[in-house]
């Protein structure tokens, strides 16, 4: 332990902890794929003989270095937009949504089952549509990264892991761009036929098949698995005028922000709210304020900090916003995370004590459940049950919504059970610490059901709060993580969810191989 220069205790894991550990799952490389591989290492002057040294340790090699990876991931990109899909009568699985859950539930199933045919229906024209809009604005820092040292296995099964990345081998701290990097990589190494700019907006069934439509395109399958994540932005949101500029999504506002500095600027004169109290509304505030402890790495240096005119936090329970940053440092906040790894514990800690008294006459948290918000002249007026605010910009972090999983789950559901690995890490009573390696769950629910039909449901489209227990993930509490008894303590965290995609790929691929 050490401490801030205001006498609060920081905890920092031991530096044998920063190192993390590889597992290898295989080197497989599905498809037509490894041709345009070989075409594009070749070009590179990188291909080596595959009799000696094997394609997909080839690839791992040449992605390590950032720049090298930046265009192997332009190459896979393209190859997977332009490849020339050849449709099938009836598919054995539809995939609703081309992010990581679709990569590792396609890539485990074709690892056995080559034959499969499989087709994705991605709503947007983008891979991993979220994260790839995200990029470097949004740092995964969870316990997991911040305990055991880097996750080397968030694409459980997959040759390539974000330990692979140069720039992440010791610095456990993967942005979203990296998972976007990754998901490209393992459809691109399933050779994934991927369906861009068709949106499922219902399932129809008929002589136990399964048609999904959009515009004059119809798509037949035996089998549906829903993949598409949290889905989008709440369609009703607060305001009916969903283009005005007054307000702005939080995910968009952290894109925005990120890529352009004049966007961000906007901000400094003005009156806001942030509306939530979840992931995204923590990751705006850091952005909002001067709170991330400068570091050139995750591009947040502020030469000079500057704050809005006021900063209304509506939904957050915490006294003022110092009270909110060191109850949660150690779970949400980037400049906690970072600052564990990249503070000399010499150098000032750059939030003084004038900074935190000038926080707490800039920043008021409402912790009251906002009710409408509408147009002035100038200005948008929000109401909750006892204040009425006026300000010049509403940024709206109540959370995303998934219309297709929420419309089908109306109908009777149940869950699919099997075993999982979890390779993040466990707490070791004898030693007394966290330690990296495996930890075996048994019959636990993996995926979600429509009750009598062949529609799956996995990652965020299912129930999370039903399907994880709270004993393995605390229910999100802190103070299991504060205790040292939980390692990744959210429901929506990858970490759980990933695994639990696996280990269903695994068991339906037996089911569809009969």
């Amino acid at each position: 332990m050490f401490n801030h220069p205001e006498g609060q205790a920081h905890p920092r894991p031991p530096s044998h902890l920063k190192k993390s550990k590889r597992y290898d799952f295989g080197e497989d490389i599905l498809g037509e794929s490894s041709k345009v591989i070989e075409e594009f290492l070749k070009k590179e002057n990188q291909l080596k003989d595959i009799s000696e040294i094997s394609l997909a340790k080839q690839v791992r090699n040449f992605i390590y270095k950032k720049s090298n990876r930046k265009n192997y991931v332009i190459e896979a990109k393209n190859y997977l937009k332009n490849k020339e899909l050849i449709f099938s009568e009836y598919y054995d699985v539809i995939l609703v949504g081309a992010g990581v859950h679709s990569a590792i539930y396609l890539y485990t199933v074709k690892k056995k089952n080559p034959n499969l045919k499989v087709l994705i229906l991605e709503k947007s024209s983008e891979i991993c549509a979220t994260f790839c809009k995200l990029g470097d604005s949004l740092v995964l820092n969870s316990p997991t990264f911040s305990k055991v040292g880097l996750n080397s296995n968030i694409m459980q099964g997959h040759f390539i892991q974000v330990s692979d990345f140069d720039e992440l081998f010791e610095k456990p701290f993967p942005t979203a761009k990296h998972l976007y990097e990754l998901a490209v990589m393992t459809l691109f190494h399933a050779d994934a036929d991927i369906l861009f700019d068709f949106e499922v907006e219902n399932i129809k069934k008929a002589e136990g098949k399964y048609s999904l439509n959009f515009e004059n395109k119809t798509i037949n399958a035996k089998n549906v698995v829903v993949s598409n994540g949290m889905g989008g932005n709440k369609k009703n949101s607060f305001l009916k005028d969903i283009s005005s500029q007054k307000l702005i999504a939080g995910d968009d506002f952290l894109s925005h922000c990120y890529e352009d500095k004049s966007f961000f600027e906007y901000i400094r004169d003005k009156k806001v709210a942030v509306v939530g109290a979840g992931d995204t509304a923590n990751c705006v505030m850091e952005y909002l304020l001067p709170l991330v402890y400068p570091n050139y790495y995750y591009g947040f240096y502020r030469e000079v900090p500057f704050f809005p005119k006021f900063v209304y936090w509506v939904g957050q329970s915490a006294n003022n916003i110092q009270d909110y940053f060191f109850a949660n440092k150690s779970r949400y906040c980037h400049s906690g995370g970072i600052i564990e790894f990249f503070w000399d514990e010499e150098t000032p800690f750059e939030l003084s004590t004038e900074i935190w008294k000038k926080t707490k006459e800039l920043i008021r948290c409402v912790p009251e459940k906002l009710f409408s918000v509408s147009h002035k002249v100038n200005s948008l007026e929000l109401k909750t049950e006892n204040e009425q605010l006026e300000v010049d910009l509403v940024i709206d972090c109540t959370g995303r919504f998934n219309d297709l999983s929420t419309k089908l789950l109306k109908s009777e559901h149940t869950f699919v059970e099997g075993d999982i690995t979890l390779y993040g890490g466990q707490w070791d009573e004898e030693l007394g610490r966290f330690i990296v390696s495996p930890r075996f769950l048994e019959e636990r629910r993996i995926a979600c059901k429509l009750q009598g039909e062949n529609i799956f449901f996995l990652g965020s489209a299912c129930p999370l709060d039903k399907l994880i227990d709270d004993n393995e993930a605390r229910n999100g509490s802190l103070k299991f993580q504060e205790d040292r008894t939980s390692l990744t303590n959210s429901k929506w965290s990858l970490e759980h969810t990933l695994p639990r995609t696996v280990a269903f790929a695994d068991k339906h691929q037996e089911i569809l191989s009969v």
